[in-house]
């Protein structure tokens, strides 16, 4: 039931329709090491309750030389990876159907998100096959807002990182 502990009374999912860096929704398969152009912000305190993908063109390595794996990575710090820490794992599985959907539920380490954190999507290990490759996919996060959150809450430092305004008046 809503409302009580250890429920969410709002779950959300983060995707390529609300990221901050709009470039393009799908992800070659083969796409080079290093963060993707999905990161996304988080406005409320929540926490991790599952990262994956949406195969949007079927995966096929032709012939398998290293498999995918991409991160999710928390940016404890706005637009700095001072302080970055990783959340977790999932592997980009070769023979992915289109419409496939592969997710992970991350450990209790990382998983908490402070308001200002930021989710980036990391490509950890490239996809390489011989031949002609193949293969797009679209990451998501599915996030909980915690129940138990007062309206002001501190991070690090002892600063107010989320607070409750008054409501604009007009006079």
């Amino acid at each position: 039931m809503a409302g009580e502990y250890g429920t969410y009374d709002y779950i959300y999912m983060f995707h390529e329709a609300n990221q901050e860096n709009v470039a393009g929704a799908d992800l070659a398969l083969e796409v080079a090491t290093g963060d993707t152009t999905f990161t996304w912000m988080c406005y409320w305190p929540m926490q991790v309750l599952s990262f994956g993908f949406l195969v949007s063109v079927a995966f096929d390595y032709n012939v398998q030389t290293a498999e995918g794996v991409i991160a999710l990575d928390k940016r404890v710090t706005f637009g700095s990876d001072t302080g970055r820490v990783e959340v977790c794992r999932v592997d980009l599985e070769d023979a992915l159907a289109i419409g496939a959907v592969r997710y992970v539920l991350p450990p209790r380490a990382n998983m908490f998100c402070h308001p200002g954190d930021q989710l980036v999507c990391e490509v950890v290990t490239a996809a390489t096959g011989g031949g002609a490759i193949a293969g797009d996919w679209v990451p998501f996060v599915m996030l909980g807002v915690w129940t138990e959150t007062p309206a002001n809450i501190l991070t690090a430092g002892s600063v107010q990182s989320w607070t409750q305004s008054a409501l604009a008046q007009v006079v």
